[in-house]
């Protein structure tokens, strides 16, 4: 799964990285607007601020890379295909992100499409998100659900969201757990 899913984010032109395992509740929550639903695995003596905890999520990394980076002619597109900590429990994610002036919630919506037919997954859905669940601009983000099951999330970000991290250009993404998407999609082998 993990090989065919890189395989589908570089057939879209995405660029892949690695960030860091450490973080902070900061990033991983309230900028996030996240609420920890995992017990959060804490760094006994910190030593620094920035990386007190182990992340849970991949897409405050993926905005940090795009803040720093963000002298850059656009569009950029990113993603990470890491491991996040989870009740004490490591777990593998996928989360991708773009930075583009002509993007939105349909841009989005094709990679996830892109993604979906990638995977040889013929029926899914997007369910429209709460308003002020997570990162997502309000009625620009939504769940996505593959048998019933709902494997992650994805949408326009909040440009309110973005300006946390110095970024002011239109941004998408979406953060996916590895182990539903196993469990939902068929091995073709």
């Amino acid at each position: 799964m993990r090989r065919r899913l890189r395989d589908a984010m570089q057939g879209m032109g995405m660029m892949q990285i690695q960030s860091l395992t450490l973080s902070n509740e900061s990033d991983q929550f309230t900028n996030m607007r996240w609420t920890p639903n995992h017990e959060v695995t804490a760094i006994t003596n910190p030593i620094t601020i920035d990386h007190t905890i182990l992340r849970q999520h991949l897409l405050p990394g993926l905005l940090k890379l795009l803040a720093g980076n963000r002298h850059h002619d656009l569009p950029q597109s990113v993603y990470e295909l890491g491991t996040v900590v989870r009740d004490h429990q490591n777990t593998d994610r996928l989360a991708f992100i773009t930075a583009e002036r002509s993007g939105g919630f349909a841009a989005v919506r094709g990679r996830i499409q892109a993604l979906c037919n990638d995977l040889g997954v013929k029926q899914w859905e997007a369910q429209p998100m709460e308003s002020g669940e997570g990162p997502w601009l309000s009625g620009r983000g939504a769940k996505l659900i593959i048998g019933g099951t709902w494997v992650g999330c994805f949408g326009e970000l909040d440009p309110s969201v973005a300006s946390l991290y110095d970024l002011r250009v239109p941004l998408n993404g979406a953060e996916l757990d590895v182990r539903a998407l196993m469990e939902a999609v068929a091995d073709p082998v």
